[in-house]
């Protein structure tokens, strides 16, 4: 984790959260921040906001790219965002880099960018930072994440949604990590697993606490279980090919000489999915995370046709999954898992729908005061033709 800005700067409870993976990375901050939320509303596709009991509760988050703390205490006009601005610069003594990101509800234009950039630097000025050194996005308006870490940036942050909130970037995640256990682990299988920021991210949604079994009846080549292990949790690995069995022990026996994972088990089994009571008798476990792979490699964009004859073919296969997961989770244990939705040569979506699930003993999961609708789209992907939606149940 990185914080960019002295504590004492930064003990507002007033944030922004700039968002990864849109819907899906705020049900993780309801998900994960409830207890510590007074209020939160997803603002813009990329932006939420939230106002905390306390200072801080973000920095277990996967799905943000950066938190800004507020700089004036309600939003207002643009004078008193300039105020704000002067208020802050006054614990600086020397000059420093610095950089506006822009977010807004609708299209800004070049010259409105630059007039709030004007604003910004005319109050720097002002301030008698003669020195102080702009630096622009090199496109958009917005400076990513890692830049403003690499060059040591004051990033200043302005959402306009029918008024001005101002902020500045306070921290953001070390996303560093999750790109080494992606990428140097033993066994990297890009065909079919999932990066390790989405992995915690999922398991962030999943509520898994410290000492708690956490069950992926699809594992792959491990990518969930060794974030499973990282955050306390034990790992219980289920797959039906030997070889992606062999290829997630290597790679948690890995994650645990690299980062000195001690205290927890994971255990690994061959077998059915769809029959998960024989393949682990007698074991119950507290929650579900996983990405089925239901799908045939696709190398472009299906027909409709064809893409609802592989949709429905995947939703049966689901269902039987769902029904034999229900049967080794405790009460009240939650199972997330990744669904795919094919968008066809019409650029018509057809997605896996997962309905009926009271007949397994499970119900979809409701953080306090928010009502989302399953599945939940991850934004942000890169992929063209299939795409991962999200559904989290509860089991009654």
């Amino acid at each position: 984790m990185t914080y960019l800005l002295p504590r004492s700067l930064t003990a507002s409870g007033n944030i922004a959260l700039i968002l990864a993976f849109g819907d899906l990375s705020y049900l993780e901050i309801c998900a994960t921040m409830e207890e510590r939320l007074s209020r939160s509303e997803h603002v813009l596709p990329g932006v939420a906001f939230a106002e905390t009991k306390q200072a801080g509760g973000y920095e277990k988050l996967a799905g943000v790219h950066k938190v800004a703390v507020a700089l004036t205490a309600k939003p207002s006009g643009w004078t008193a965002s300039m105020n704000g601005v002067r208020e802050f610069l006054k614990a600086y003594d020397k000059d420093f880099n610095f950089s506006v990101s822009l977010y807004s509800d609708s299209p800004v234009t070049k010259e409105e960018y630059e007039s709030t950039i004007a604003d910004f630097l005319a109050e720097v000025r002002e301030a008698g930072f003669r020195k102080a050194n702009l630096i622009r996005p090199g496109n958009g308006t917005e400076l990513l994440a890692r830049d403003v870490v690499a060059r040591k940036i004051i990033d200043f942050v302005v959402v306009l949604r029918g008024h001005y909130w101002t902020g500045v970037t306070s921290y953001v995640p070390d996303v560093q990590q999750f790109q080494l256990r992606s990428n140097e682990r033993p066994v990297v299988s890009s065909d079919i697993s999932i990066s390790a920021r989405l992995a915690k991210l999922l398991l962030n949604v999943s509520g898994v606490q410290k000492g708690e079994t956490v069950l992926d009846p699809f594992c792959g080549s491990g990518t969930i279980l060794m974030e499973a292990l990282l955050l306390g949790a034990n790992a219980l690995g289920v797959d039906r090919d030997p070889v992606r069995i062999e290829n997630s022990r290597r790679n948690l026996e890995w994650l645990r000489k690299t980062y000195q994972v001690e205290g927890r088990s994971f255990l690994l089994k061959v077998g059915d999915a769809t029959q998960l009571e024989k393949v682990i008798p007698g074991l119950q476990v507290d929650v579900v995370v996983s990405e089925p792979i239901f799908l045939p490699r696709i190398d472009f964009a299906p027909s409709l046709e064809k893409a609802r004859k592989l949709i429905k073919n995947s939703s049966r296969l689901y269902s039987e999954a769902l029904y034999s997961i229900a049967g080794v989770i405790r009460k009240g244990g939650r199972v997330v898992l990744v669904v795919p939705s094919l968008r066809t040569t019409a650029e018509r979506d057809v997605s896996v729908l997962l309905e009926d699930v009271q007949e397994a003993g499970l119900k979809p999961f409701r953080p306090a005061q928010h009502k989302f609708e399953y599945p939940v789209r991850i934004s942000g992907e890169n992929t063209r033709w299939v795409r991962r939606m999200i559904y989290v149940f509860e089991r009654v």
